[in-house]
């Protein structure tokens, strides 16, 4: 069954790689199995062997012929020390050019919030001094650029062109980032990434051109062209960021949020293992994503997109809005995979050497949400680096619900993005700061039933800032005999709707019990 389930994927594959013009991989990626133990033996034929973490068990395998590929695959389908094996694809950068941007430079940050949020804090710095670091991952970056020099993330630990690993972590002298594709220290020069790169992080308040999302916060450059490089990236950061937690800052970096302006259109994390899990082990560090949606105007839970239909609470699904507020006509959309939108058309940014443009598409859009997780970890809250400290997995979660809960609403998206909105920074700045400290005061409690009594369906709130996609609810009735359970169906970003009419429950008193995380709260439910 294994190896009939492999051809259907190979089949699958095929004709994605068909209708969506690449060419064939002759690579694939191999997650083994970590017990002591492992028969981690490549098949035969191999031109290159890769491992994409110096310290976890994923690999690159490349071979010379499709043919030589092809039976690799199906040997290591039936291998029982292969965990997932999967096809190493190029990944397609979210760039739009057949549509001009006539708009004047900036005038998006408005849309999206920035001046009133910068009133309080530009970004760069947390209120207990730590220095905020965010990771892009593009083609390639103009590292020589006047405006985006001075956010450059510097690897202290790293002594520049001395040919030695000084961190030890598997790297020589990586000191901004690391160039995947090429394995060493230098990045490419890339428009596409330079625009992101601008948005992002150029410097503010200086003077010279433009200004990013956040004036002064650190930007480490990943330079990638395949989910290969996707993943060596994710682990790099990942790597940086545990040394951060476990050093207690002393070593490694405090990376919060990886932008993804990239993609696989109609790709599925189902068919991407290995770079969708990543999302999950960078979130539990306390890392979120930003990324882009295709630049195709379809739904992308029913077609499919690579990274944004990734089931992980740690990922931000972003459409791209048009100068006029309407989602744009080539923007993807997805009431599952896509949270909000961002004005992504009309941009205007860095280019390749020391230039100024415009720029557009959801390439755009995402570089928004980036900034706007970054400029949250500035923002007062002593609970928020509390939870830095203590559980930056939860710190994750309550910049990213901050930004979810404080969207504003837009007809275009009401039934298009999970929040139905716009990204709104100083919004959820605001809602940030007003409620940082609630759920300190109070116990996790549900506040809201309703229609209660209920026939057919009722909505449960809660008083979480923090509510995760792994919640659940369910239902016992008076003699505490449990008779319903599932996954909490979200409405937006916190309520819950429960459809009261599956499998006939009979009338009476129930009791409700949401669990999320770790936290348990209970109400009192009357189905007539």
């Amino acid at each position: 069954m294994k190896y009939q389930r492999l051809l259907l994927i190979q089949l699958f594959l095929s004709l994605t790689l068909f209708v969506f013009g690449q060419e064939e991989s002759t690579e694939l990626i191999v997650r083994w199995q970590s017990e002591a133990g492992a028969q981690k033996t490549a098949p035969a034929g191999l031109t290159k062997r890769k491992w994409l973490s110096r310290t976890s068990n994923t690999e690159l395998l490349a071979f010379a012929d499709l043919d030589g590929r092809r039976t690799a695959e199906a040997l290591l389908a039936r291998n029982a020390s292969v965990v997932s094996v999967e096809l190493n694809r190029l990944v397609e950068f979210r760039t739009n050019p057949n549509d001009p941007i006539y708009e004047r430079q900036q005038t998006n940050f408005e849309r999206a919030g920035f001046p009133d949020a910068w009133d309080l804090t530009p970004g760069g710095m947390t209120t207990d001094g730590r220095q905020i670091v965010i990771a892009i991952l593009d083609a390639g970056f103009d590292t020589d650029h006047e405006d985006l020099t001075e956010n450059l993330w510097q690897n202290t630990a790293e002594i520049p062109l001395n040919g030695i690993d000084d961190d030890n972590n598997g790297y020589i002298d990586d000191v901004y980032g690391w160039d995947m594709a090429n394995d060493d220290p230098f990045v490419p020069e890339n428009g596409h990434g330079t625009q992101v790169h601008g948005l992002i992080g150029a410097k503010g308040n200086n003077g010279i051109g433009v200004a990013g999302t956040n004036w002064d916060a650190q930007v480490m450059l990943l330079s990638i062209t395949s989910t290969a490089d996707v993943v060596e990236a994710y682990e790099y950061i990942l790597d940086q960021r545990r040394r951060y937690n476990n050093s207690d800052g002393e070593a490694g970096a405090f990376v919060v949020v990886t932008n993804a302006s990239f993609g696989i259109e109609g790709g599925t994390c189902a068919n991407n293992s290995a770079w969708g899990n990543m999302y999950d082990e960078m979130g539990r560090v306390g890392i979120l994503t930003a990324a882009s949606t295709a630049n195709r105007h379809w739904d992308v839970d029913v077609f499919g997109d690579m990274p944004t239909d990734c089931p992980t609470d740690y990922l931000i699904g972003v459409a791209n809005l048009s100068e006029n507020d309407l989602l744009y006509r080539s923007s993807g959309f997805g009431r599952e995979s896509i949270d909000l939108a961002a004005p992504g058309e009309g941009s205007y940014s860095t280019g390749l050497n020391g230039s100024y443009a415009s720029f557009g598409s959801t390439s755009a859009a995402a570089p928004y949400v980036t900034g706007a997780v970054a400029l949250l970890y500035a923002t007062p809250c002593p609970s928020l680096q509390e939870r830095v400290r203590e559980d930056p997995a939860a710190a994750a979660l309550l910049v990213r619900d901050a930004i979810l809960s404080s969207t504003d609403a837009n007809p275009s998206l009401t039934t298009r993005t999970a929040t139905g909105g716009t990204l709104n920074v100083a919004e959820a700045q605001l809602l940030l700061a007003e409620n940082c400290d609630a759920e300190e005061r109070e116990a996790f409690a549900i506040t809201t039933i309703y229609p209660n009594p209920a026939t057919t369906n009722t909505t449960i709130e809660t008083n979480a800032l923090v509510f995760s996609d792994g919640a659940r609810v369910d239902l016992y009735d008076a003699l505490g005999r449990h008779v319903r359970g599932g996954r909490a169906v979200r409405i937006g970003t916190n309520p819950i709707r429960l459809d009261l009419s599956v499998n006939g429950l009979a009338a009476g008193a129930y009791l409700v019990r949401v669990t999320e995380r770790d936290r348990v709260a209970e109400g009192r439910l009357v189905i007539q």
